[in-house]
C-alpha cells in the first residue's frame, strides 16, 4: 500500500508538471501569438517568457527524475503522449511567437516548390528583380519576403532543410502553420524512436517526456518553428540502423541530418566505429553517406563561393549567447588583432570539434546504449563549442540526452531561456552585458546537475 501511495504521488506530480507545461504554452500562444517581433525588446515580455520557460522546464525535470524508477503503465504513457501534443496545439493558428527566422524558410520553400534555386538571389535582390517568371511568386509572398532578417544574404540552409521547407509550402503555401505541421510531425516521430531506444536499453520510457513534454522545445520548435526540429529523427534513425548493422540506412539517415544542419557529419566516425570491422558495411555506409551529403549540400557549398552567401557570413561572424566564447574572442583580439584573432579562434573551434568527433569514436560501442550516449556527448560538445548558442540549438542534443538518460544535458533547458534577456539589453545599448556576462548563466543548471549526480553517485558508492 505504501508503494502504491508513492507511485500515486510521483505519477500525480509528473502529470501536474506536464499540465503546467500545457498551461504555459497556451498562455504564451494566446498572449504573444499576435504580437510583433519587436515586443521581445520589452523587459516585461523577456522576463516573463524566460521565467515561464525556465521554471516549467525545471518542474518537468524534477518530476521525471522522481518518477524515473516508476513502472510506466498504459494510462501514464498515453497521458505523456497526449501532453506533448497538447503543448503544441495552441501554436497552430497563432502568430510568429516573437521570432522571424521562419520568413526565410517560407521563401526558400516557395522557391524550391516552384523549381527555383533558393541560393540564386538574396531576398532584397529578389524584390528588385525584373524577371517576369518571379513576379507571381514575389507578389504572393511579399509580406514574408519583406520581413526576412539579413535580406542582403542568400540562404544558408542545406538541401535537407530545403526539402522540409518545400514540403511545408505544399502543405500550406506561405503559411507558418505549414512549417509547424512538418516540424511537429518530425518531433513526434523522433519521440517514437526515443521511446523505442529507451525500451531497448531498459531505461524508463518516461524519459521521453524530457524532450516530448519539454516546454523550451515545444516553444522553440513548434511555436517559433525552427528547422532544428527536423534533426533528431534522421540522427536517431541512423544510430539505430548502425546498431542493427543496416549500413545503407545509417549512411542515408546521417546524410539527411547533415543536409538539415551540417554538423551531424561529425557523427560519421562514431557510426563507422559501430559498424567496425565489417568492411563491406563500412563501404556501403561511406557510399550512402557521401552520396546523400553531396546531393544535399553541394549546391549550398557552390553558392557560398560567391558574394552575399549566408553560410559564409554565419561561419565567419555569428556569435551570441556564449559567454566563454566571447571571453576567448576578446583575448584573441588582444593577442592577434581584429580579423586575424577571430579567424584563429574559429579555426581552433573547428579543430576541437574534429578532435571530439574522433575521441567519441576511439572505442567501438558495445551496444546501443553507449552508442546513443556518445552521440549525445558529441552533440552537446558541439553545441557548447558553437559561437552561437540559440535555445533551439538544444534540439541538437536534448533528444539524444533524453534517450540516454544524460541528466546534466537535459538540464540545459532550464538555463537557456536567459537568451531572451538579450533583446531588451540590446535595445538599451547593453548587449555586451548579456554576451560577456548573463549568457554564462545558462551553463549553471548543467554544471549544478552534473555536480549533484556526481555527489549522489559517490555517496551511493560509499554506502
Amino acid at each position: 500500500m505504501a508503494g502504491r501511495s508513492a507511485w500515486d504521488r510521483r505519477g500525480s506530480t509528473l502529470l501536474a508538471m506536464v499540465g503546467v507545461g500545457i498551461m504555459v504554452q497556451t498562455v504564451i500562444a494566446v498572449v504573444w501569438g499576435a504580437a510583433p517581433g519587436s515586443r521581445r525588446d520589452a523587459w516585461p515580455v523577456a522576463l516573463s517568457l524566460g521565467l515561464m520557460l525556465s521554471l516549467s522546464s525545471a518542474g518537468l525535470l524534477w518530476a521525471v527524475w522522481r518518477a524515473r524508477d516508476m513502472p510506466t503503465g498504459l494510462v501514464l504513457g498515453l497521458a505523456i503522449a497526449a501532453a506533448g501534443v497538447l503543448m503544441r496545439v495552441p501554436y497552430f493558428g497563432a502568430g510568429p511567437m516573437l521570432e522571424d527566422d521562419h520568413f526565410r524558410y517560407l521563401l526558400d520553400g516557395a522557391m524550391v516548390a516552384h523549381g527555383l534555386s533558393p541560393y540564386a538571389l538574396a531576398p532584397e535582390a529578389l524584390l528588385r528583380s525584373s524577371d517576369g517568371t518571379l513576379a507571381s511568386l514575389v507578389e504572393a509572398g511579399r509580406a514574408a519576403i519583406t520581413s526576412i532578417n539579413f535580406p542582403e544574404l542568400r540562404s544558408m540552409y542545406p538541401g535537407g532543410a530545403q526539402a522540409a521547407f518545400a514540403l511545408a509550402h505544399l502543405v500550406a503555401p506561405w503559411s507558418l502553420d505549414g512549417l509547424r505541421v512538418v516540424f511537429f510531425g518530425a518531433e513526434a516521430l523522433a519521440a517514437v524512436l526515443i521511446w523505442r531506444v529507451l525500451v531497448s536499453t531498459e531505461r524508463s520510457p518516461l524519459l521521453v517526456a524530457l524532450v516530448w513534454c519539454n516546454p523550451l522545445m515545444a516553444f522553440c520548435l513548434t511555436g517559433q518553428a525552427h528547422v532544428d526540429a527536423v534533426l533528431a529523427l534522421p540522427i536517431l534513425a541512423a544510430l539505430l540502423a548502425a546498431h542493427r548493422r543496416a549500413a545503407a540506412i545509417a549512411g542515408l539517415g546521417l546524410g539527411i541530418a547533415a543536409g538539415v544542419k551540417l554538423w551531424p557529419i561529425l557523427l560519421a566516425p562514431l557510426v563507422a566505429r559501430a559498424l567496425w570491422p565489417d568492411r563491406r558495411a563500412l563501404a556501403v555506409f561511406a557510399l550512402a553517406l557521401g552520396a546523400t551529403t553531396l546531393a544535399l549540400c553541394a549546391p549550398l557549398f557552390w553558392a557560398s563561393l560567391s558574394a552575399n552567401a549566408g553560410l559564409t557570413a554565419y561561419a565567419g561572424g555569428w556569435s551570441v549567447n556564449n559567454a566563454p566564447y566571447a571571453w576567448a574572442s576578446y583575448l584573441f583580439l588582444q593577442l592577434f588583432g581584429p580579423g586575424t584573432g577571430e579567424v584563429l579562434l574559429r579555426a581552433l573551434v573547428v579543430l576541437t570539434a574534429g578532435a571530439a568527433s574522433l575521441a567519441v569514436a576511439a572505442r567501438r560501442p558495445a551496444s546501443l546504449e553507449p552508442l546513443i550516449a556518445r552521440a549525445a556527448i558529441l552533440a552537446a560538445a558541439l553545441f557548447y563549442l558553437s559561437p552561437a548558442q540559440f535555445p533551439w540549438y538544444a534540439a541538437w542534443f536534448l533528444p539524444l540526452a533524453s534517450a540516454s538518460g544524460a541528466w546534466p544535458f537535459v538540464a540545459a533547458s532550464i538555463g537557456l531561456p536567459v537568451y531572451y534577456l538579450f533583446f531588451p539589453l540590446a535595445a538599451a545599448g547593453l548587449r555586451d552585458l548579456h554576451g560577456y556576462g548573463l549568457a554564462f548563466l545558462h551553463l549553471a543548471p548543467v554544471l549544478l546537475a552534473a555536480l549533484l549526480i556526481r555527489r549522489s553517485s559517490v555517496a551511493g558508492a560509499s554506502a
